[in-house]
């Protein structure tokens, strides 16, 4: 239960482009419309899981709705001030040798502020779960993984599309119409990073597992290791799944570095205007 919240979050850390790790809310068309209902989309992504009782559903309700109070008034004006400031570098022509390590440091620090938060409050939920419960979210979580491999392995050339066509939504969002280069940047990209759907399913499974163990069996200081688990999957991972995450982010870097030293002074007025509107958004968002 816990771990599909948190994935919530971490599903917006995308480092394929700087597009798409500015904000956590940056594929939505409209942030405000998207922030005010995000209690609810989490509602319904967690009963895809288990199905709550009466007592249980207030508690979460009660949960999400501390969550999103807390985030609007406290993290909101954070992601301003970031925005605000990477508007001012784009000013300051500081996108001709860009380091988006920096970037990625910082947006990962918000996530896990968070992701840790939204976690703090979900655990003691977890604890009321029924063995039934636990035995239906155990199944829910092989379904979903056996669905996410068998698509991977029947489509994957649609799969390949459909990430180009994301990143380059994404990129235009942020920097106005692309050009033929940054487009064959993006395409070159997504069919050469490396990616391996049996090794991801095969790490996915093993965090599963020990998910549901410590739900199950409830062994001493195991809300602890809970909350180990649910913030530091990585904790799992073999060295070879390691490695490839690894490379993978410098690649997905690399392009983002790329792209954004290849814009164009018309490009450059888009990001800045962009940056400053969600950040005026969040600031609104957090005033009220």
């Amino acid at each position: 239960m816990a771990r599909p919240a948190a994935a919530i979050l971490k599903r917006t850390r995308n480092f394929a482009t700087l597009i798409s790790t500015l904000l956590l809310l940056a594929s939505c068309s409209s942030v405000q419309f998207a922030y005010n209902h995000l209690d609810l989309w989490m509602r319904w992504q967690l009963d895809d899981y288990v199905d709550f009782n009466a007592e249980q559903k207030a508690a979460l309700h009660a949960a999400l709705d501390s969550f999103h109070t807390w985030h609007r008034q406290t993290q909101l004006p954070r992601y301003a001030d970031y925005l605000e400031l990477l508007a001012e570098r784009v000013e300051q022509n500081q996108l001709r040798k860009p380091h988006l390590e920096s970037t990625e440091i910082q947006i990962q620090k918000f996530l896990h502020t968070a992701s840790a938060q939204l976690c703090d409050l979900l655990l003691p939920l977890a604890e009321t779960l029924t063995p039934a419960q636990i035995d239906t979210l155990e199944k829910t979580l092989r379904k979903k993984r056996e669905e996410s491999l068998e698509k991977w392995q029947k489509t994957p050339d649609k799969i390949q599309r459909r990430r180009n066509k994301h990143i380059r939504k994404q990129s235009k969002r942020w920097l106005g119409s692309l050009s033929l280069e940054q487009e064959q940047m993006i395409a070159a990209w997504v069919t050469q990073v490396e990616y391996n759907p049996l090794e991801r399913n095969h790490q996915r499974e093993i965090w599963q597992a020990r998910f549901v163990e410590l739900l199950r069996n409830k062994p001493e200081g195991y809300q602890a290791q809970l909350r180990n688990l649910v913030l530091y999957p990585e904790q799992l991972w073999s060295k070879d799944y390691r490695r490839i995450q690894e490379e993978r982010q410098r690649q997905a870097r690399r392009l983002g570095e790329r792209i954004l030293a290849s814009t164009t002074e018309a490009q450059r007025a888009h990001l800045i205007r962009t940056l400053r509107k969600y950040a005026q958004d969040f600031r609104t968002l957090s005033a009220n």
